[in-house]
């Protein structure tokens, strides 16, 4: 659900207010294809894809490095006209729910013109305001080219927008031969191996056998769930929340430009802000707590050990000064009458 929201945040941002279309409707999908990717980045590992007209599968093998660890993860997931899947094939466990996008555009066809509008304002604007805050480009480049290449035997138009370029496929954009960016600390990239137009195996869209199924969390009522999400999307009170965002961000740079503050990273913070990424990304914080641990054990042995030897010093002490009182009573000066 999450990418879809965030190409809604793109689509808003960059068209005109007057040619907005219904940007849940996604036009019928005609391709077959079936690609295999490289994963890089701070991720290693291989993934793959399957269209076929409303069915979209993927899975992928990653090992990616976090804390001093390098966790594996093995996942799945298929999207068809009316369902979602996902799955933990490590864990043998998932969720199924329906696919949502057919409940928000019926719940987008339901707003009325002021609705529709705000709805596109009020996505365009989040989207700017995001791109102010993470200190991108707009998100009105989105499209924008920078040129064209050939992977896998084919070609692919390169597109930017904020930290990420896509290349789509000529023959078909909807394929993305690769993709590569960064979220806050970690670098993604994925670039095909090789891709073939033919129609998938009949069992590329099998759902895995074994898997423990749930239903997928707050998808109980898409109807009521669908309305929710486009009539907040559309609502004046989203567009208020977004004004008074704005003002306040506006007025925490000038703030800061009247302080001699700077509003946006130097180079030095960039550079900070890079190690602190390498440091999250490579300290084993296992191995830290075991090793503070282990120290303050250390610690508290050589204090009981000194505490012990306090005692037994203080001991001996009062001893050797009780002895020397009881010598001293046995040889008293005689008195002398």
């Amino acid at each position: 659900m999450v990418p879809r929201l965030v190409a809604v945040l793109l689509i808003g941002a960059v068209l005109p207010v007057a040619a907005q279309p219904n940007p849940f409707k996604i036009p019928a999908n005609r391709v077959t294809a079936t690609i295999a990717y490289q994963l890089g980045g701070d991720q290693t590992g291989t993934a793959q894809v399957a269209i076929d007209g409303a069915r979209f599968m993927s899975r992928s093998e990653a090992t990616m490095k976090m804390m001093g660890r390098s966790d594996k993860s093995t996942t799945w997931s298929l999207m068809t006209a009316d369902s979602l899947y996902t799955a933990d094939l490590q864990k043998q466990e998932g969720y199924v729910g329906p696919n949502l996008l057919p409940y928000y555009a019926k719940a987008y066809d339901a707003l009325d013109g002021a609705g529709k509008r705000r709805f596109h304002d009020n996505v365009g604007e989040m989207g700017a305001m995001m791109s102010k805050v993470f200190d991108m480009k707009t998100f009105g480049s989105v499209g924008e080219k920078r040129g064209e290449q050939t992977i896998a035997g084919e070609v692919c138009e390169n597109h930017e927008f904020g930290g990420f370029v896509i290349c789509s496929m000529k023959k078909a954009p909807q394929i993305a031969l690769h993709t590569k960016g960064s979220v806050v600390c970690f670098e993604m990239e994925q670039t095909a191996t090789s891709v073939s137009l033919a129609a998938p195996a009949g069992d590329a869209f099998a759902v895995p056998a074994g898997i423990r199924f749930k239903p997928m969390p707050g998808t109980e009522n898409p109807d009521s769930a669908a309305r929710g999400l486009v009539g907040y999307l559309a609502s004046e009170q989203l567009a208020d929340s977004i004004q008074a965002a704005k003002a306040e961000l506006e007025k925490a740079k000038t703030d800061a430009a009247a302080k001699g503050q700077p509003t946006e990273m130097t180079p030095e913070q960039q550079a900070q802000m890079k190690q602190a990424c390498e440091f999250i990304k490579n300290v084993d914080v296992g191995q830290v707590m075991a090793n503070a641990l282990s120290s303050f054990a250390d610690e508290l042995k050589q204090e009981a050990v000194n505490a012990a030897k306090d005692a037994a010093n203080s001991a001996a002490s009062d001893a050797k000064a009780d002895a020397k009182r009881r010598v001293r009573g046995l040889i008293r000066r005689p008195r002398i009458p």
